[in-house]
């Protein structure tokens, strides 16, 4: 709001207009007619302004040197002066905030961006320094006679991309539960070497994108999800309890969440219809992948693997790296955190590749030759790609399998306008033979 408040006076407005003169989109042209309410010449307009500006400092001057107590305490300098200070904080019309404190800090301090961040009371992971000026105030304290104390004013916007910091990963770990005692200890009840594994993919899970029924068709939200989730989960459990594995393979990210950051956009930059902050979707985004690993690890011992993808492949990189020292301790489960594009699995004589997404008629020569390896030792080479919301089997290109994996997801507003309209929700897992590759697919199909 550019007009003038009732509670501003003449020289308070004038200073938020010549202060935020930019971020307003004025030239002191319009600014001079803002107050003044007539017109002038350019030059008589520059003289004007810039008397006004001195007229405004020698007042805030003033103001200061009235009423800052002579004998402060200097334990609570700065806490005492900003009573007496006048300490704004200002949302701007182009998403900036502008704020304006008295601090005490040395030289240093007012050029070290992180600390003007944190002394403002802005999170270093969550806002970014557009522009600072600091005026110099003294003032004398009983403790310490002369210090120097700065009028900061700071000009933030949020950041595009959150900074990860060590605080950050240690209160998401802290906070991780477990429904299963002693889970460092948990023994697999099916555990058997038989050259079975139990392969399970979430695929396109979308964690957090909000649709409903006028929008999509459908209804999609954080609780419909973990209901969806927790029901693919107890389904795969329950039609396996009979079997025996060597191992479960339980793939995760390719698009387990919705958006990569504070703007709620894919990695690209892609707005997204988001049902909850990015701090709450990554909180409860590494509780369920916990929930869903202590789950599968009653069966047999667990291998992750992280596919990454374009939706959340900076936010899930992260999570990633917070399960991976939680399992730590844990010989039973292994966590492959790595953000190739490209995932292999070799399990005797069949190779699992796992990918968000590729050229399908490139495949057969870019895994003959990155795993080339493991190729010529392999009868059963399967390809297992998500990305397209779909359940879909290519043509073989020689000992190459294509797949392209159903989702459990709701349906998008951009999926909806561009035709993608997805038949079923649905989760497939697959029973793998080292010898004789997929034997079984179990699939979830939820109503």
């Amino acid at each position: 709001m550019i007009e003038r408040n009732n509670n501003e006076d003449f020289l308070t407005y004038g200073d938020r207009l010549l202060t935020n003169r930019k971020s307003y989109d004025l030239d002191k042209i319009e600014v001079y007619e803002m107050l003044y309410k007539k017109q002038a010449s350019s030059d008589h307009v520059r003289k004007c302004l810039s008397n006004l500006a001195d007229t405004i400092r020698l007042q805030k001057e003033s103001v200061i040197d009235n009423n800052i107590n002579k004998d402060i305490d200097n334990e609570n300098l700065e806490n005492d002066l900003n009573k007496k200070y006048r300490s704004t904080t200002e949302i701007n019309k182009d998403g900036t905030f502008t704020s304006d404190k008295l601090l005490v800090m040395s030289e240093e301090d007012s050029k070290d961006v992180n600390y003007l961040l944190k002394a403002h009371k802005y999170s270093i992971s969550a806002w970014e320094l557009i522009s600072a000026r600091n005026n110099i105030w003294n003032v004398h304290s009983k403790a310490d006679g002369i210090q120097t104390l700065y009028s900061s004013k700071i000009v933030v916007k949020p950041r595009e991309n959150y900074i990860w910091t060590k605080e950050d990963a240690t209160k998401i770990f802290n906070g991780l539960t477990s429904n299963y005692k002693e889970k460092i200890n948990i023994i697999p009840k099916q555990y058997e070497k038989n050259n079975n594994i139990l392969v399970l993919p979430i695929a396109d899970f979308h964690y957090g994108l909000y649709s409903d029924i006028l929008s999509t068709g459908n209804d999609y939200n954080l609780q419909v999800a973990e209901k969806s989730y927790y029901q693919v989960l107890n389904d795969i459990k329950s039609r396996v309890e009979n079997k025996q594995f060597e191992k479960v393979v339980y793939v995760v990210g390719n698009d387990f969440i919705n958006s990569d950051n504070l703007s709620n956009t894919t990695t690209a930059g892609t707005p997204q219809d988001t049902s909850a902050s990015w701090f709450m979707l990554v909180t409860k985004a590494t509780q369920l992948i916990v929930d869903g690993i202590d789950m599968l690890s009653t069966i047999a011992p667990v291998d992750v693997l992280y596919v990454t993808s374009n939706h959340d492949l900076h936010t899930m990189f992260g999570i990633m790296q917070t399960i991976e020292a939680y399992y730590r301790k844990n010989k039973n489960i292994n966590i492959d955190t790595s953000p190739l594009p490209r995932k292999y699995y070799k399990f005797g004589k069949t190779l699992l590749s796992l990918s968000h997404d590729m050229k399908v008629k490139k495949a057969l020569e870019t895994i003959s030759v990155e795993a080339k390896n493991d190729w010529s030792e392999c009868e059963h080479i399967i390809l297992m790609l998500g990305h397209l919301h779909q359940a879909m089997i290519y043509e073989k290109q020689g000992y190459l399998e294509m797949m392209r994996l159903p989702t459990i997801s709701g349906f998008s507003r951009w999926s909806n306008t561009k035709g993608y309209v997805q038949t079923d929700k649905k989760n497939q897992a697959f029973i793998i033979d080292g010898d004789l590759g997929i034997t079984d697919v179990l699939n979830t199909i939820l109503k």
